[in-house]
């Protein structure tokens, strides 16, 4: 059976081409309530456990043959959840012959100064965040365990698309550029910078776990060729037939705001990401897997779609 721990966006597309591909495949999905808030077929079981708990994974990893960890947490929480979950996998892991990918982002590399990423670079974040990353993996993959080559980590970007809410070209965003409102925006708005499109994360993810020979190591998603934030902003402007406004925020009052705000607190640390060109590379899974990322001017629309079409439903 394949198993999806974490019920976000990321989850949910997962299981939407799972059963693209097979509606019958039988699918366990786990998350903190055993509850989802849409519709799914007899064949998909839906459970609660907490990713945290050892006994728990064990209980979840024996009823699965592929685990898909998509979890997800608020910055001010992963340095107590993603150190106990991943103590939690490990554990299951050698409880157990599961294979698990888990989802991850590229804060683990640190900051780089505009060079691209690869899969050979080593995991030396200086942030916080980055070196609570940089421990799952260790703890997962680099730990000298028998199950590290039952373990795949696939890396992405920052989400764009469809039911993204709170990144920086998600739900909010649209919100505001249809009600009128001055976009903000931080960093230098004109280098390029990788985003990674949910639907390409998805598939991945799936292709990796599908794949025998793709354990034991990192994969980076195939990704669109990268834009810059203000490039991104003028396809928003073509598709949407919407003039965007925009302001620029100085990273000191991103900083000062961080005083009064957890999440902007936390989000000050990884402002390199807009100091200089962000990039990604994907030749390792293009060469493996192909190159199915999606381009920026079908990302635009299909997240314009479904941004209306949820406004049509309110």
């Amino acid at each position: 059976m394949k198993t999806i721990i974490g019920t976000g966006q990321l989850g949910l597309c997962i299981l939407q081409q799972l059963l693209d591909k097979n509606p019958n495949e039988k699918i366990l999905l786990v998350n903190r309530t055993g509850k989802l808030p849409v519709a799914i077929p007899a064949n998909v079981q839906v459970v609660a456990a907490d990713a945290t708990s050892k006994t728990g994974m064990e209980a979840i990893a024996r009823k699965s043959a592929v685990i898909f960890s998509c979890t997800d947490m608020p910055y001010e929480k992963w340095a107590d959840f993603y150190p106990a979950t991943a103590d939690a996998l490990a554990y299951a892991l050698g409880k157990t012959g599961a294979r698990l990918v888990v989802a991850d982002n590229l804060y683990s590399y640190g900051n780089i100064s505009g060079a691209a990423m690869h899969e050979q670079m080593p995991h030396n974040a200086t942030t916080k965040k980055g070196k609570i990353r940089a421990g799952v993996i260790n703890t997962l993959l680099f730990s000298g365990n028998e199950f590290n080559k039952r373990v795949a980590f696939v890396k992405a970007a920052d989400f764009i698309g469809p039911d993204i809410h709170k990144g920086l070209l998600g739900k909010n965003f649209l919100d505001s550029v249809y009600e009128g409102r001055t976009v903000r925006l931080f960093g230098n708005i004109a280098l390029p910078h990788t985003f990674t499109y949910i639907k390409d994360f998805a598939a991945a993810m799936i292709n990796v776990g599908n794949a025998d020979d793709a354990f034991g190591q990192l994969w980076h998603v195939p990704n669109a060729p990268a834009l810059s934030p203000d490039k991104w902003l003028h396809l928003f402007e073509v598709i949407t037939g919407k003039r965007i406004k925009k302001s620029v925020v100085p990273k000191f009052v991103i900083r000062l705001a961080g005083f009064f705000n957890p999440f902007i607190k936390e989000l000050h640390e990884m402002a390199y990401q807009f100091e200089y060109q962000y990039l990604v590379n994907h030749d390792k899974y293009a060469g493996r897997f192909g190159n199915h990322c999606t381009y920026p001017s079908e990302i635009v629309q299909q997240t314009v779609d479904w941004y209306l079409s949820t406004q049509q439903h309110n």
